[in-house]
């Protein structure tokens, strides 16, 4: 077994698009869109851009009936505009534009052709970034382990059930973060070529890349902080290839949050307004005590990272052994340990850590998973070449996968309804018999198209 997979791992590296098809493919098995109002004006931004030139979602009511302009948008310098980041509707312009200009998407005339280019899009970014991962473990490990590790992030975390499923944040970002890693890593390889010249690009790339994970989702500022302040340990002043590119691109997006909102943070202060209407909280935006949002965001019957991923347990042994390894590669993966830290800190003091009721599982926290599989590399030797260790691996991913899958083919349930609406009794998140999994899992597979 150990053989084959060396063999077909050989065989897929020098294959690129292969090692992207397989999860493309399945994430697109399941025939539907699954989204809730977050990855709509990312759509209607794509749209817009497409068929009028703009940004501005003044023709949103032609396409989603209201009676007063949905949450997710606001009228700003006299313009209806997505409160969250343009940047994903930017990227998913060509998914969108043959589709429009094809006459498949039209004003009025419903929105299965534009939910399904919607997941179309969220599906390709998703799954390049696996490739994109895939490549960089090539960097560190042998090409059996980076098909693994790599296929493990694509197919047994919420990447499956939620950043495949439509053009969320998330797809477009961890597009840029695995390039921006991909990109690091292969400087390093270079400079152990001394091939400085060629790896001062890669370093640039990394930069512009992490700047542009940063315009997908803000939270992501604090993973581009840690990749540009480890770059500068490593590098020291050609570092700065690496912090230039990445500051100027964020500086750019605060730019245009002021100008159209008035505020650093963009339309993200239009959203935190809403959120004791939304989900029925109390306090400030981050109001949330940490002991219980880690708890939250870690063993969460039906939010929890090890609940509904336990593979990404191995990535704590991974953290512990990575600053054993020798390597430049190998110090700046560790240098990256406060990146998935800060990030699980900042959510579980968020007031609303669960994410909402409209999604499956856990969802704040994709974009730690990138970091997560390459702290599971490190510690790959310590648990791949031994019996018991790889057993509970595969028990963790068989069971990981078979998660995600639920989420994909099943979701929703009446869990986040019955027998009231999450808003109104957040106890149910800790509940182990009435838990999001197997309540999708009992509500049984849903038709494509549905």
């Amino acid at each position: 077994m150990t053989s084959k997979i060396s063999n077909a791992a050989r065989y897929m590296q020098s294959r690129p698009l292969l090692v992207f098809f397989l999860p493309f493919l399945l994430y697109m098995s399941n025939g539907r869109e699954i989204s809730n109002g977050d990855s709509i004006p990312s759509a209607m931004t794509a749209i817009h851009l497409a068929a009028h030139g703009t940004i501005y979602l003044d023709r949103l009511k032609d396409f989603i009936d209201y009676k007063t302009i949905p949450y997710y948008a606001s009228e700003q310098r006299g313009h209806v505009i997505s409160n969250y980041p343009l940047m994903p509707g930017i990227m998913a312009v060509p998914f969108f534009a043959p589709a429009y200009y094809a006459g498949l998407i039209r004003e009025g005339e419903g929105d299965l052709v534009w939910r399904y280019v919607s997941k179309l899009s969220g599906a390709v970014f998703t799954a390049l970034s696996v490739m994109f991962l895939f490549f960089a473990i090539c960097l560190v490990r042998t090409p059996a382990a980076a098909l693994v590790l790599s296929y493990s992030y694509g197919l047994g975390t919420a990447l499956w059930p939620i950043a495949a499923q439509s053009l969320w944040q998330h797809g477009p970002a961890l597009f840029w973060i695995t390039l921006s890693l991909y990109a690091m890593l292969r400087a390093f390889r270079l400079e152990e070529e001394t091939r400085q010249s060629r790896a001062l690009r890669w370093l640039i790339l990394s930069g512009a890349s992490i700047g542009f994970s940063v315009c997908c989702r803000s939270t992501n500022a604090i993973p581009a902080l840690c990749l540009c302040a480890a770059a500068l340990w490593q590098w020291r002043w050609r570092g700065l290839a690496v912090g230039v590119p990445a500051s100027l691109i964020v500086m750019a997006l605060f730019a245009s949050n002021v100008w159209l909102f008035g505020s650093l943070s963009g339309g993200y202060d239009e959203l935190y307004k809403l959120r004791g209407m939304l989900d029925g909280v109390e306090g400030g935006t981050w109001s949330t005590p940490l002991w219980q949002g880690l708890a939250g965001q870690l063993v969460s019957p039906s939010r929890g990272i090890f609940v509904f991923s336990p593979i990404l347990l191995f990535a704590v042994w991974g953290m512990i052994r990575v600053w054993r390894l020798d390597g430049a590669s190998w110090r700046f993966i560790a240098l990256l340990t406060p990146a998935p830290i800060l990030l699980l800190m900042l959510f579980s003091k968020y007031a609303v850590w669960w994410g909402g009721s409209g999604h499956y599982g856990p969802r704040y926290q994709i974009e730690t998973y990138p970091f997560l599989i390459l702290f599971m590399a490190a510690a790959w030797d310590g648990f791949a070449h031994k019996k018991l260790w790889r057993g509970v691996f595969m028990v963790f991913l068989c069971w990981s996968i078979f998660v995600q899958a639920i989420g994909a083919f099943n979701f929703p349930s009446d869990w986040a309804v019955n027998p009231v609406k999450l808003s109104e009794d957040k106890g149910r998140l800790w509940s182990w018999s009435h838990n999001q999994i197997f309540s999708c899992l009992r509500s049984g597979v849903k038709m494509p198209f549905s």
